[in-house]
């Protein structure tokens, strides 16, 4: 395939493209189906853009289980797959609900943290008022199950579900009009959070930022209509609409914005 395909996605996507393009080479060579790990949606469309480019068939795991991460199979044209084949597992994180209640952060941090499990090893945290779910890499089942048995000090124990029993969290996303001196990200999230600039640029600097799913280090980042920002801790804001400038040059945003409980 043409490098040009460099030229349509961003500089922090060229690893991925590069492993993208790998795992086509393996199927063309091997004529054999490639599973993926966990990617999130950027990272899917990037590889259907590339079997778009190549002929290889790009199949995702959201096809068949709704989800925001899935695992992508790129497979000949022979294939047609299977739930079963992307090897996902949906474990219940079953706790005492009555006196307590897990949130989507505290399922994440004890995972990254206390597990030290990477991220592409699992998939959707789901969370309600009364359950929570995580889905996992299947090869990996058991090591969720024996080393999550506590989450923020909550006694847990983990059972696998069939997926028709996966729960539907309530997103409690809102829209909201802002106004923002400029695009830049510091500058962005001071306004929209109702933080400092300091405090925006320290939530920077700690690596607790992503734009579009890649994190940015960079406090003059500028911000375009459509990314989505993530801020640990915080939750997400993704640009919508821009409505104009204010007579003292505000930009005036649309944004909508799901809050981390």
């Amino acid at each position: 395939m043409s490098k040009d395909i460099y030229q349509h996605f961003a500089v922090e996507d060229i690893p991925f493209i590069d492993k993208g393009l790998e795992w086509i080479n393996q199927v063309e060579e091997h004529y054999t189906p490639v599973l993926t790990y966990f990617l999130n949606p950027h990272q899917v469309f990037i590889l259907k853009t590339l079997g778009g480019n190549t002929g290889i068939q790009v199949y995702s795991s959201e096809d068949f289980v709704p989800s925001e991460y899935a695992r992508v199979i790129l497979a000949p044209d022979y294939f047609i797959p299977t739930l079963s084949d992307f090897e996902m597992s949906l474990l219940e994180i079953v706790y005492p609900n009555k006196f307590s209640q897990l949130t989507h952060a505290k399922i994440l941090g004890t995972v990254l943290n206390r597990l030290g499990i990477e991220r592409k090893l699992f998939g959707d945290i789901l969370v309600t008022d009364q359950r929570a779910q995580i889905v996992v890499n299947q090869n990996f089942k058991n090591l969720f199950e024996d080393g999550i048995q506590k989450v923020s000090k909550i006694p847990v124990s983990l059972e696998e579900r069939s997926f028709s029993e996966k729960v539907v969290p309530r997103e409690n996303y809102q829209e909201k009009d802002v106004l923002v001196p400029s695009m830049r990200l510091d500058a962005f999230l001071s306004n929209v959070l109702k933080l400092s600039r300091s405090q925006a640029t320290a939530l920077i600097d700690k690596k607790l930022v992503q734009v579009n799913y890649h994190e940015v280090e960079k406090t003059d980042f500028q911000l375009k209509l459509g990314d989505l920002v993530s801020v640990r801790r915080f939750g997400r804001i993704t640009i919508l609409r821009e409505n104009g400038q204010t007579k003292k040059d505000k930009i005036k945003l649309t944004v909508q914005l799901l809050l981390s409980k």
